[in-house]
């Protein structure tokens, strides 16, 4: 059976790779300060930092008071590095765009520090750790 993926392949001169990642970020205190606007507006603002980083965005879906966002990103970029631009570049526009928001944050913070990041595959680790221990019962290409 062959793997059918449906997310971009990144190609470099020597690799071959498909890394999708789920991230998780919440508002400093968990404020439900996240509107419907200024989700629509985050939305369209996190789609457009991640096409700059040559990122796509498999899933996106804002809440009062968090982001999850599924994306497939290229291997010369680090989830760290991701989420620090898009974190950053969000707060600083959002309060540019929206300055009465600043009075719903504590030192004008709005994303909390921290994040959550968990690969996702297509397959199972079961499937993966079958095929890896099964070499020796295909032919070698």
């Amino acid at each position: 059976a062959k793997l059918i993926l449906m997310v971009k392949e990144y190609h470099t001169s020597s690799s071959v790779s498909v890394l999708i990642y789920h991230l998780v970020w919440v508002t400093k205190y968990r404020n439900q300060a996240l509107t419907s606007e200024i989700r629509e507006m985050l939305d369209q603002k996190i789609r457009k930092i991640c096409a700059e980083n040559s990122c796509q965005v498999e899933a996106l879906t804002i809440m009062p008071n968090h982001v999850h966002l599924e994306v497939v990103m290229p291997p010369w970029i680090s989830v760290t590095v991701l989420i620090k631009k898009l974190k950053g570049t969000t707060a600083r526009w959002l309060f540019k765009q929206k300055p009465e928001l600043r009075r719903s944050f504590y030192h004008h913070h709005l994303w909390s520090p921290a994040y959550f990041a968990r690969t996702v595959g297509n397959c199972s680790e079961e499937t993966i750790k079958h095929y890896v221990e099964t070499q020796w019962e295909r032919p070698f290409k």
